[in-house]
């Protein structure tokens, strides 16, 4: 039993690939349909690089025009102001209190039910 429990923990404490900065910001992208500027200030992009990345994305051709240089639509900055709530959700048990904040200028959504 012991053995497996190590054979578990090595697995998980096993190294990880991580992409260079470009590939991480194709794939947080991908998953977050983020704007050319916050992926600019996230991963330390060009304005060039970001919207490359915003461009060929077949998604957000069909969701949202291409920001112009500049433009912030909600917060100051990526990361800098963040709206929060709460909401409670009784179905879920113990984690009836789902927790959300989200990003201002990127719109990214986090969620953590406690």
């Amino acid at each position: 039993l012991m053995a497996e429990g190590n054979k578990i923990a090595e697995l998980l404490a096993a190294v990880v690939h991580v992409p260079d900065l470009s590939q991480q910001a194709h794939l947080s992208h991908e998953f977050y349909c983020q704007s050319a500027s916050a992926l600019k200030c996230s991963f330390h992009l060009t304005q060039e690089q970001a919207c490359q990345i915003v461009v060929v994305c077949p998604d957000c051709q069909l969701l949202q025009p291409l920001l112009h240089v500049g433009s912030n639509p909600q917060g100051l900055n990526t990361l800098q102001i963040w709206q929060m709530d709460v909401t409670h959700i009784t179905e879920f048990g113990h984690l009836k209190y789902v927790h959300d904040s989200t990003d201002t200028f990127s719109l990214c959504l986090h969620i953590l039910g406690k």
